[in-house]
């Protein structure tokens, strides 16, 4: 049985269907991680909570992508607090980014978890691909890091601007598969799948109740 899990942020999970939405189609069985806000803390966790849990092999695809690095996850009374970019949330006063948050220094945080989660899915004997939101800047030591994961929705779709639909930048259905089109070329082979994404973009808020996620055990 060849199983699709995926990783990632509300890119990955969202009220309307994601990239991988569009993949699940081409699996036998889909497992959605991914969690609205998240950081690569959080999804450096899920990744390892998921191996730990149903131990990865060749007959799964692991999809991760990755968000940017300025956000922070925090695991308080029994759940993952995924609250965003720091610098835009409310809850961090100017003061705390400007004497605690070093840009760089998420950076190596970030670099860090993946070269882990790389690691670790190449023992497996895993298919695996790294997605990303947006460019990560390379750091010398971490350049073979960087250069494994593929070119970012900002460098594909959004090289301007991102999208804003009465402020929500969120790729539309429609967007994430020409998306996978660019960057998996081939991956998406249901003509059902192009249709369903290209009407679900057409009303976007027709279903605000729908996620596309699939429920699994936390810790």
């Amino acid at each position: 049985m060849r199983r699709l899990v995926t990783f990632g942020c509300s890119f990955t999970n969202y009220r309307w269907s994601t990239w991988a939405n569009c993949l699940a189609p081409e699996f036998d069985s889909f497992e959605n991680w991914a969690q609205s806000g998240a950081g690569n803390e959080f999804i450096f966790n899920s990744v390892m909570e998921a191996d730990q849990r149903q131990l990865f092999g060749p007959n799964d695809t692991v999809v991760v992508c990755w968000t940017t690095p300025t956000r922070e996850d925090r695991y308080v009374q029994g759940r993952w607090h995924t609250l965003g970019n720091m610098f835009s949330c409310p809850i961090y006063n100017k003061e705390y980014l400007e004497n605690h948050i070093d840009e760089r220094g998420l950076l190596i945080k970030t670099l860090a978890y993946i070269k882990a989660v790389k690691t670790l899915l190449e023992s497996r004997k895993t298919h695996w691909k790294f997605l990303s939101i947006d460019e990560f800047d390379s750091l010398n030591i971490y350049q073979d890091v960087v250069d494994s994961i593929l070119p970012s929705y900002k460098a594909v779709l959004f090289p301007n601007s991102w999208p804003d639909r009465n402020g929500d930048p969120h790729p539309s259905p429609a967007e994430h598969l020409a998306y996978l089109d660019a960057v998996l070329p081939g991956w998406v082979t249901k003509q059902s799948t192009r249709v369903i994404m290209h009407e679900e973009s057409i009303n976007l808020n027709k279903d605000p109740r729908k996620s596309g996620m699939t429920k699994v055990t936390r810790l």
